[in-house]
């Protein structure tokens, strides 16, 4: 049986929360087999209104240099987009894969699935499909586009009106990423190293001695 819903902006003011609820609650029905322990919709409803089904692309980076085990990242493009360039720790799993069973025994139910596409709609579907189906699930905001943006991007190049509130912090934020770029984080460590100072400026006539690292990410 095939299913299809789409909720556009505005849906859930339009609808109000029961009904949404009441909605989400016969797909849940329909997508989670026995023994799979589906979420409540109430509370994934509540989830979506709180802003609490998704993490914000800087918050992620900081996850990465934390090392943190409570999370598994979820590449939901095709092969050839992940090999191109992903997230570091990032695994694959395309999302014409992901709700087989072969795809789902690669998901850990001990640890928050973090999933991210190109953009939020697929990823969006798919963290509310997990959710319901008894996953604790986020989809990254604005998928791989926003990680690039907000993380990787310079300051100076963002918007029309770039500030330079916050802008030490997040260049060493971006090195520790384009210097390290193939590089996986280690498993063992609890806590994040800490953060470089931006490198002082080369002197007159000499080229800097640090190139950026581009191409592909870690597996």
């Amino acid at each position: 049986m095939k299913i299809e819903f789409e909720l556009k902006g505005g849906a859930l003011a339009a609808v109000g929360v029961p009904g949404v609820a009441a909605a989400l609650a016969a797909v849940s029905a329909a997508v989670s087999p026995s023994g799979m322990n589906p979420a409540s919709p109430e509370a994934v409803v509540d989830a979506m209104v709180a802003e609490k089904d998704h993490v914000q692309p800087f918050e992620l980076a900081r996850w990465i240099l934390e090392k943190r085990q409570d999370c598994q990242l979820i590449d939901l493009r095709e092969p050839w987009e992940h090999d191109d360039y992903h997230i570091p720790a990032a695994v694959n799993i395309p999302l014409t894969q992901l709700f087989t069973p072969e795809g789902l025994k690669q998901l850990d139910r001990g640890r928050t699935v973090v999933v991210y596409g190109l953009g939020m709609g697929h990823p969006a579907q798919t963290q509310l499909l997990l959710s319901l189906k008894g996953y604790r699930a986020l989809s990254l905001k604005d998928g791989i586009t926003g990680w690039w943006d907000q993380v990787l991007t310079p300051q100076s190049l963002r918007g029309e009106n770039p500030q330079p509130a916050g802008y030490q912090q997040a260049r060493a934020l971006r090195e520790q990423f384009l210097g390290g770029l193939g590089q996986p984080p280690n498993s063992g460590a609890k806590t994040a190293p800490p953060l470089p100072a931006p490198p002082p400026a080369p002197a007159p006539g000499k080229a800097s001695p640090k190139k950026l690292k581009l191409g592909r990410g870690c597996s």
